[in-house]
């Protein structure tokens, strides 16, 4: 079978760069797959029978999963097999939204979630590792950069072609975008099995990314105190955009629009999160980083809370400016970190931005789960458009007061 997919791909003469580059990516276009994410929370409704709230502390449990699992996945893609650690990510990933497919409770969607939570983390980074490794090997690493944004890149397009699909498939049976991706996920696994482990040194696991996460803070909030304004900055507008992206669905049922447009939209969100990142460089040397920041700030705080005072299908394009932030947003926050650290510390600094996402979630997001539940979705919004404005404003405010000569 291996052989025969081999032949079918078209791999078998071509190096081990090349054919690891057309594998990673077939991968990355299978992992991202997610039929299942513009109905997720239609699901857990009405196939488990859960509450929103549920659902937010479900991923508060996620988050906390891919935290958890940050130095073990980094053990094993190390110390055993770039291609073997990816490949077991996507059994997990696999085995979850399966067992997500016979989820009958809490406790089952919870177990899914953690098997996918898992299979997230083993995957993270070991595929950038892979196709780095890969690269070098045929010394073609010149060419990293390019494929690197090539790989995100083919992952949000395929996120919007799955949601697309995922909605239509939804009003033909519940539990087809589920199955959907279960394939995609087991499919992207053999292209895992079949690539080139490639020659590489191998190292020791290094310290759980916590540990760094306080030394890193305690660097920046003793004479770096605009490098702390960016990492508040970043949690505050990524785990906000990240709670936009789940409270999408509870508008659209607000409005009792037909579950096809939920995936319409949510493809929508994430075709203009690709454009944004592609295209987002443009700005740069011509828009200062405080004011790029300001923008980000007023229009997410906007979003929410025109969506939460008005309900009309005209405002639902505010929703989907979370999306347009992760793609548009994230390299500006990461261009202003790399020029004010050494490179010594912009590795870890960066991983600190992005784990205090996920950690200010597992708190953030069951709140706004409860408030949904009790109040309605667009009070619920309005908290969080008041929490944005609040956290967002604090920590600009702290950037731009400390902000060094450099451009701000």
């Amino acid at each position: 079978m291996v052989k025969d997919m081999e032949k079918f791909l078209h791999i078998n003469d071509m190096s081990v760069s090349e054919r690891n580059t057309r594998l990673i990516l077939m991968m990355q276009c299978c992992q991202s797959a997610i039929f299942f994410l513009p109905v997720l929370i239609l699901y857990y409704q009405d196939e488990i029978g859960l509450t929103f709230k549920d659902f937010m502390i479900i991923e508060a449990i996620f988050c906390a999963t891919v935290i958890a699992m940050e130095v073990p996945s980094g053990w094993l893609s190390d110390l055993w097999s770039r291609k073997h650690t990816l490949a077991a990510g996507l059994f997990f990933t696999a085995s979850g939204f399966s067992w997500l497919f016979l989820a009958d409770s809490f406790a089952d969607a919870t177990f899914g979630e953690i098997l996918t939570g898992i299979g997230v983390s083993l995957i993270s980074g070991t595929n950038s590792a892979m196709l780095y490794d890969s690269l070098l090997q045929d010394g073609r690493q010149e060419y990293y950069r390019r494929l690197e944004g090539l790989r995100h890149g083919c992952s949000l397009y395929s996120l919007a072609f799955a949601s697309l699909t995922g909605g239509f498939l939804y009003q033909i049976n519940h539990s087809l975008p589920v199955m959907l991706t279960a394939l995609a996920q087991t499919m992207g696994m053999f292209c895992a099995l079949i690539m080139v482990e490639p020659i590489r040194e191998y190292k020791e696991a290094e310290r759980h990314p916590i540990a760094d996460m306080f030394d890193t803070m305690k660097y920046a909030l003793h004479g770096h105190k605009e490098i702390a304004g960016v990492i508040f900055f970043a949690m505050v507008i990524f785990t906000s955009t990240k709670i936009m992206l789940w409270v999408q669905q509870p508008y659209y049922q607000l409005l009792e629009l037909p579950e096809a447009w939920y995936g319409l939209f949510t493809a929508a969100g994430f075709f203009l999160g690709g454009l944004g990142g592609h295209l987002g460089h443009m700005l740069d040397g011509h828009v200062r980083n405080r004011t790029m920041f300001l923008f980000m700030l007023i229009l997410v705080v906007c979003a929410c809370l025109i969506a939460g005072t008005i309900k009309n299908i005209a405002v639902t394009p505010m929703l989907l400016i979370g999306s347009v932030m992760w793609g548009f947003g994230w390299p500006r926050v990461q261009s202003a970190i790399n020029m004010r650290v050494s490179s010594e510390r912009r590795a870890t600094i960066l991983s600190t931005a992005s784990l205090m996402i996920n950690l200010a979630f597992i708190p953030i997001g069951p709140v706004m789960g409860l408030i949904t539940d009790i109040w309605g979705i667009q009070q619920a919004l309005l908290v969080l458009g008041l929490f944005i404005l609040a956290g967002g404003g604090l920590s600009l405010t702290l950037f731009v007061m400390n902000a060094r000569r450099k451009e701000a």
